[in-house]
């Protein structure tokens, strides 16, 4: 465990020094935000029956930009080759991996939910609205990470990555959108929480398996 919590250490210094820390993802999902009342109109009505929705594309789209740097420089450098050579357990590494990843460019964007919200001219808003997008965040970086894992040896792989991860993302979005729009409304949390829950759950079984499998290959 010492070692593991060495890389975890490593991949979160990495992680916001290579440029894929909180203001590239964060600032896609704000941007995406900002510009949607520009493009379908200011009536409160349309943003705040389009916002939750807009909320959970935004968040995919936004995990798309950084997803293919999880793997990419180890593999370059032998890191990950010495990694498994010294006895460490990949499946953990790849999890501390796309864990580091997560806490510098998943939860801030997690963490702008409330404004976003104020943006799309929401009928309720509070702290509560954070969880379900928490969660979807967790999800779509632990699919995201398989993704990544599957193209690390190749250059330029973000729009592969996009189209081998984007359809593991729809449970995420219609789930997600359900659970946000009854929060927003302010109705009280819903069955799409637990189904959000039971998908990060599958996410986090499954992934790790995935991604040193895919890595071995490489």
């Amino acid at each position: 465990m010492r070692g593991v919590l060495a890389v975890f250490r490593r991949e979160l210094v990495l992680a916001w020094a290579g440029g894929s820390g909180l203001f590239l993802p964060a600032a896609f999902f704000a941007g995406t935000i900002f510009l949607a009342p520009l493009g379908v109109g200011t009536e409160p009505r349309l943003l705040s029956a389009l916002g939750p929705g807009l909320i959970f594309v935004a968040l995919c789209l936004a995990s798309l930009t950084t997803l293919e740097r999880i793997f990419q420089a180890d593999l370059e450098t032998g890191a990950l080759d010495h990694q498994r050579l010294a006895g460490l357990s990949m499946e953990l590494v790849t999890l501390v991996k796309v864990a580091a990843h997560w806490l510098v460019s998943g939860l801030p964007i997690a963490l702008l939910t409330p404004i976003a919200a104020v943006m799309m001219r929401a009928e309720t808003v509070s702290a509560a609205t954070i969880l379900p997008v928490l969660l979807g965040s967790i999800t779509i970086f632990l699919w995201g990470g398989v993704g990544a894992a599957l193209t690390a040896g190749l250059r330029r792989s973000g729009p592969l990555v996009a189209l081998l991860v984007l359809p593991l993302f729809v449970p995420v979005v219609i789930f997600g959108a359900e659970e946000l729009n009854h929060l927003l409304t302010g109705e009280t949390f819903g069955a799409g929480l637990s189904l959000l829950a039971a998908n990060s759950l599958a996410a986090l079984a499954i992934s790790p398996f995935a991604m040193s499998l895919a890595l071995k290959l490489e």
